[in-house]
């Protein structure tokens, strides 16, 4: 998951531009399906599944293929050119407190910018008073091109939530800056809901084989056909085999998945919702994103799909 989310961090930053004014932006709702189960989604409006919450951006912004990693990624339209500035939207398991989000992201600019600079790192509160960490950064592109971004990280119990903003040259303004400061936890869209029988099962044995340790195993519960915000299913073999961030090089001894939206389709079915795991060497066990939202039956087997339309 670690190298999920630097590549999405990369996408990002290597967008720029001028931030377009973000006061027609929409105020979260509580009432609104997932974006991503929602067949038409409130324009200036991300809702996530697990866990639930909201962010807020300009509504003419249009939606961009998400890279690995990314839930959800939208950006300023230019004519002829692809959207920027960008903003992307990571959801992911992270072992860090907020305030070291730079042992997850600074390796990684470092490696792919000159002159990287960290303009102001300090804390900040969300409307519920949830604590997160407002980073401002600065940095310049191999063609000389300097830019600027912020990322707001935060954190619900062991998962993390980053809001990565790519911008134009220059300060950030308090437009760019509220549309990181929209995000809005839900109350009430925790509750578990109950499955089919076959779903269950299906779940119920796919954490088996994840404390198997068993790759091959595991890839039998993925489709051929799954993709994933643009990733194979030979990309998340490797990422089972090698990540050290991943389920097997942590050795999980404890897997139990909880489902707080399920929403069939056909042969298709929309679900999200967390993984209660515990690694060797753990204290306690912890929540971490379903994260692939989507399940397919293929001869009378469940398998994840991915979210893919």
């Amino acid at each position: 998951m670690k190298k999920l989310i630097v590549l999405s961090l990369l996408t990002v930053m290597l967008l720029g531009g001028d931030f377009l004014d973000p006061a027609h932006a929409q105020s979260p709702a509580s009432d609104v399906k997932p974006t991503f189960i929602n067949p038409t989604p409130t324009p200036g409006l991300y809702v996530n599944g697990w866990p639930a919450f909201t962010v807020s951006y300009p509504k003419d912004w249009v939606e961009m293929p998400r890279n690995p990693g990314t839930v959800f990624q939208v950006g300023a339209p230019r004519p002829n050119l692809p959207p920027s500035p960008a903003l992307n939207i990571i959801v992911g398991p992270t072992h860090y407190p907020v305030e070291d989000w730079a042992k997850d992201f600074m390796p990684v600019w470092v490696v792919f910018f000159k002159d990287t600079k960290v303009l102001s790192d300090k804390p900040f509160q969300l409307k519920d008073g949830t604590p997160a960490r407002e980073v401002e950064t600065e940095w310049v592109l191999k063609d000389g091109t300097k830019r600027n971004g912020l990322l707001l990280a935060t954190k619900k119990e062991a998962t993390g939530v980053w809001i990565l903003l790519g911008a134009g040259e220059g300060k950030l303004g308090e437009d760019v800056k509220s549309i990181a400061h929209s995000l809005t936890f839900l109350q009430g869209r925790e509750e578990p809901v109950q499955v089919p029988p076959d779903v269950r099962a299906f779940l119920d044995m796919y954490c088996v084989d994840v404390m198997s340790h068993d790759v091959k195993t595991i890839m039998a519960h993925f489709s051929d056909r799954f993709r994933h915000s643009g990733a194979s299913k030979a990309f998340y073999e490797q990422y089972f085999r090698n990540d050290p961030a991943g389920p097997i090089r942590r050795g999980i001894i404890f897997c139990e998945a909880t489902v707080t939206v399920f929403e069939p389709q056909g042969e298709k079915a929309y679900v999200d919702g967390f993984f209660l795991t515990k690694a060797k060497g753990d204290t306690d066990a912890a929540k971490s994103p379903m994260f692939f939202q989507q399940i397919i039956n293929e001869h009378g087997q469940w398998k994840w799909f991915g979210n893919q339309k």
